[in-house]
């Protein structure tokens, strides 16, 4: 392992659907965590892992803190892992929306308040503004700025302005031994990628009657050197759920299918022989 580089962890905290895993996957340059319009997208803790000639940085993407004591008792695992990820990072990062801010924002500067280490106020979706002096102005409202060392103004959808917030961020971390390999790009194993790509489809397509207790199994993943034949189960509660995913004639499911096989193949770099199943199985007994 090498040591002089500049190395550590960044974790990336806001609101649900601000845009972290969008700026996640724009900074490692493919994608590492799945995005969808949809909130709660993220359950768990992942990383994204950026090496170039100087550094290693660990991004860690966070599911979205909620703050609303209803919500919140419902999301309780997902803030811990917020929580979680704040204490064990060299650097925090909080994202925004451009002229948006919310009383989960307030609670988020709370959670940063409570640490004493470096924080960085990235402010998102810039460009839908064309005047960007009402954004700075903005900015410049809340009081709470002082804690932070920098706020920086980016596009993570259009990638804009992002070089200077990985200098920032840079400026801020540690030398010492790299955690990961330096052609990694996450800690994640094949299989949660490609199961998350298939989550990341069901979740986009159906909408609002969306069964959120659902998981995504991968059953067989063969290498036949030219291509990939994978089957996967897709485990939800209900019978209902299962006719919802299906759709008419099975044209939903089809879809769904096809738009994930598309994604794994990006991530495999081959061809990729698809299969997925519905199957109805009890929360207390799925393994």
């Amino acid at each position: 392992m090498m040591t002089d580089k500049k190395s550590g962890y960044v974790a990336i905290i806001g609101r649900p659907n601000v845009g972290k895993s969008t700026l996640i996957n724009a900074l490692i340059g493919e994608k590492v965590t799945i995005v969808t319009s949809k909130p709660q997208t993220t359950v768990q803790n992942i990383l994204g892992i950026l090496n170039d000639d100087d550094s290693q940085i660990i991004l860690v993407d966070t599911p979205g803190l909620v703050s609303n004591k209803q919500i919140a008792s419902q999301y309780k695992t997902y803030n811990k892992s917020v929580v979680d990820a704040l204490s064990s990072s060299d650097v925090i990062v909080m994202l925004s929306e451009a002229n948006k801010w919310t009383k989960t924002d307030e609670y988020l500067l709370d959670q940063i308040k409570a640490q004493s280490m470096p924080s960085i106020h990235v402010v998102n979706k810039v460009d839908r503004f064309k005047d960007k002096t009402k954004i700075l102005d903005s900015l410049k409202d809340h009081s709470h700025l002082d804690i932070f060392s920098d706020v920086i103004p980016v596009s993570a959808k259009y990638q804009k302005n992002l070089d200077a917030l990985l200098a920032v961020i840079k400026g801020h971390l540690p030398n010492k031994h790299l955690d990961f390999d330096d052609k990694a790009s996450t800690d994640q194993d094949l299989h949660f990628r490609i199961s998350e790509a298939l989550r990341e489809r069901l979740m986009e397509n159906l909408n609002d009657e969306l069964p959120y207790k659902f998981d995504c199994v991968i059953e067989t993943l063969e290498d036949k050197e030219k291509v990939f034949l994978i089957e996967m189960a897709i485990l939800v509660n209900k019978q209902a759920h299962k006719k919802i995913i299906i759709g008419k004639q099975g044209q939903l499911l089809k879809r769904i299918g096809s738009q994930a096989r598309a994604e794994i193949e990006k991530i495999l770099g081959r061809q990729v022989y698809l299969s997925t199943y519905i199957k109805v199985v009890k929360p207390g007994q799925r393994k």
